[in-house]
């Protein structure tokens, strides 16, 4: 669906290539509009709910409120994307912080299609596994500005570091991280329930990720809203994503690309 930078992209070379980008190859947005269809034949207020946020995808109109800070965001990326800066990673080893921003944030048509389901669900109390440099986090948070805010979970104090900086930098307000691996930070912050949304990105494998959605479920708000990153990752993931769309506390699903919604009911 959009671009990811690989081992061999030079990180500048992929901002301006990203910056350009469309949201929805013509492919998928063709997929994203029928599935709006189907879900309104299928009836009732989530799946209406949901295939309003579809439409809003399709459409791909950022408000005038929201661009200027996404802008900032981009700003703050690119200077990610030029950082000479080493961070502690895994294994008491140091990683570029350019490096993991190109490899491991959301690339901009990624971090807009999110903002755009936020923008239509409009959550009061959003959560986000896997903050890495906080662009993710910026672009839904810019979606609820002044009504919502983002809670956001980070193994690593040095990205999350990263992450306050860039929103302090792109004037994201409604937006905090609470480090440490999820084992420790998952249940605690679910305990502040309820939210009415939750984005999980962190640790892509298919037994784990079923977990998360069911951690999540339990402390969301009726009519929440799911939002699962990479699940075509692999055979595990893959299989995790059918066995969560069929959940009985699940009133209708739709894939984007890498990315799978499930609204509650």
């Amino acid at each position: 669906m959009w671009q990811t930078a690989t081992a061999r992209t030079p990180p500048l070379l992929f901002a301006r290539v990203e910056l350009k980008a469309r949201l929805l190859l013509p492919g998928i947005r063709r997929s994203v509009v029928e599935q709006a269809r189907e879900l309104r034949e299928q009836g009732g207020t989530q799946p209406e709910r949901l295939a309003r946020a579809l439409e809003r995808l399709a459409a791909d109109r950022v408000s005038d409120e929201a661009r200027p800070v996404l802008d900032r965001v981009e700003s703050a990326r690119r200077a990610l994307l030029r950082s000479a800066e080493r961070v502690p990673w895994a294994e008491d080893t140091t990683q570029s912080v350019a490096l993991i921003c190109a490899r491991a944030s959301q690339p901009p048509s990624g971090a807009r299609l999110l903002h755009h389901v936020v923008a239509a669900w409009q959550p009061t109390r959003a959560l986000e596994l896997g903050t890495c440099v906080g662009v993710s986090a910026a672009y839904q948070a810019a979606a609820i500005a002044g009504s919502g805010t983002v809670t956001s979970l980070e193994a690593y104090p040095a990205l999350a570091r990263q992450a306050e900086q860039l929103w302090e930098r792109a004037g994201i307000d409604n937006a905090r991280v609470v480090v440490g691996r999820f084992a420790e930070t998952l249940a605690p912050t679910l305990s502040e329930a309820p939210w009415d949304y939750v984005f999980i990105d962190g640790n892509h494998q298919g037994p784990a990720t079923e977990r998360y959605v069911e951690q999540a479920a339990r402390a969301t708000a009726a009519g929440a809203l799911l939002a699962l990153d990479d699940i075509d990752y692999s055979d595990g993931m893959r299989a995790a994503w059918q066995s969560v769309r069929r959940r009985q506390d699940v009133a209708a699903s739709a894939v984007v690309g890498k990315i799978g919604l499930l609204a509650l009911r």
